[in-house]
């Protein structure tokens, strides 16, 4: 008589072949290529999958003590084994990969392999998505290093432009690219969407000795998102990138700003992420997003550190904010005046959502040597006169007892006379924070969220005091 696991794992089985591969593409490659393995019945679909994520990571031995030993040849040789397994041999093959994602080490002999393989699934013409994360096998690279990862993964490129013509996702790390590498790189990868960029620069000029512009004039393109983390680069020019949607850009080493906008006629959303050095003094919004006119959310994250934006007047920047939409301001020191925000809602009639998280960490976390000094940000130029129609949620990261605080969140209230819901929330909780005692951080005291309800609702009377009783507020 048949156990009841085998009964169900018969019912399993019976069921047609789209079901089945249905349940594997909900789970990861390493997992399906298990369950092929236990039954003579499931042994040939991760073959037929139309969605592939084969991640170098899965060929890692899970053990920590045999991964120290493993080298990344006896890891690729595993890759290119499963690589050749699932990916079919020809052109010609029926079978339809919507979907194909590849992380793999940029590492030789084993990208010819990699490069026939995908060559053949994308001249097929049956994929949508072609994606290639690539890693570098040297975890900090010297500049000779990273030299020759730029000039392997550009033989690379141009040894198989089959496969990279195709491509729609790209994910690089420690890359140093000739001068007109990138030109080149978005020429043959004339569908590519997105471009994602860390640990990358460019050569040195052997002349000056400054650090290269990451210029990307490219009308043809297909690119909707760029991103730059922790990259090289003094400055990045888009000049054309005609259908770009969204660029995020993260500690940057250059001078303010980091950006420079040309012809970006649908850029929507920016997201810019640093803690300020020494010698990075403020830079306004206006200088740096000038030539944009349709962006919907910004995102600014300063890392507990300097506010490294400085404020306006909306002359020239309501064009540029003439669309904004939702507005987050992450990790502001907590010390820093707030008022200098209302900069945003007098430049932005369209505002619907500002988020703000308020930073408190008597641990230092983001501190650097060189770090620029905190200061703080003043803004009384407002127009008395002005008052908000669209904003209608006002949500605070961080909030505390706190009279300034307090202050701060009815001035908004006045100013944004639509307002209709807000909500205040404690600070995330940091480990190295919650480490120390109060002799330790003796001004930790006073940064108290309120817990019990009687004191919540305390808060909200004291905050609809004069203002209409409409305005729902959610603490905690």
């Amino acid at each position: 008589m048949q156990s009841v696991p085998n009964k169900v794992e018969d019912r399993i089985s019976a069921l047609p072949d789209h079901i089945l591969l249905d349940i594997l593409e909900r789970i990861d490659l390493h997992t399906a290529i298990q369950a092929s393995t236990l039954s003579r019945r499931w042994a040939h679909l991760p073959r037929l999958l139309s969605h592939l994520l084969i991640d170098v990571a899965h060929f890692l031995p899970r053990d920590r003590k045999k991964r120290e030993h493993w080298t990344v040849d006896q890891v690729m040789s595993a890759y290119i084994v499963a690589v050749r397994s699932l990916l079919p041999s020809s052109p010609t093959n029926d079978r339809t990969i919507n979907h194909l994602q590849l992380s793999f080490y940029l590492t030789e002999p084993y990208l010819q392999s990699i490069g026939h393989a995908v060559g053949n699934v994308a001249e097929s013409g049956k994929t949508n998505c072609l994606d290639f994360t690539i890693w570098t096998d040297v975890a900090h690279p010297e500049y000779e290093q990273c030299l020759l990862f730029g000039e392997r993964l550009m033989s690379f490129a141009q040894s198989y432009p089959a496969a990279f013509k195709w491509l729609t996702r790209l994910t690089l790390q420690n890359i140093t690219f000739g001068d007109s590498d990138i030109h080149k790189l978005l020429s043959t990868c004339n569908k590519l969407e997105l471009l994602s960029l860390t640990y990358c620069d460019a050569v040195i000029n052997p002349v000056t000795s400054e650090d290269a512009i990451l210029t990307i004039d490219a009308p043809h393109t297909a690119l909707l998102a760029l991103e730059v983390t922790t990259c090289g680069y003094a400055r990045i020019d888009l000049i054309q990138v005609p259908y770009l949607r969204r660029v995020v850009c993260a500690n940057w080493i250059g001078a303010n700003p980091p950006l420079i906008f040309g012809n970006v006629p649908h850029l929507h959303t920016v997201a810019l992420r640093h803690t300020a050095m020494q010698w990075q003094t403020p830079f306004t919004l206006s200088h740096c997003l000038a030539n944009t006119t349709s962006l919907s959310t910004l995102y600014l994250n300063f890392y507990d550190q300097m506010i490294w934006i400085e404020p306006e007047g909306p002359k020239h920047l309501s064009p540029i904010f003439s669309n904004l939409r939702d507005v987050y301001l992450y990790n502001v020191f907590y010390d820093c005046d707030l008022n200098w925000t209302i900069f945003v809602l007098e430049a932005a009639p369209s505002l619907n959502n500002l988020c703000l998280m308020l930073s408190r960490h008597p641990c230092g976390r983001g501190t650097m040597d060189d770090s620029a000094k905190k200061v703080n940000v003043l803004w009384d130029q407002a127009s008395p006169d002005f008052k908000h129609q669209r904003l209608s949620l006002l949500h605070i990261i961080g909030f505390a007892v706190d009279e300034k605080l307090m202050k701060y969140i009815r001035l908004v209230m006045e100013r944004a006379v639509g307002l209709k819901r807000m909500c205040l929330l404690d600070q995330q909780p940091c480990a190295k924070c919650d480490a120390m005692d109060d002799t330790q951080s003796p001004s930790r005291k006073r940064w108290r969220f309120p817990v019990e309800e009687e004191e919540k609702e305390v808060i909200r009377q004291q905050l609809l005091d004069g203002f209409s009783s409409s305005i729902e507020i959610s603490i905690g």
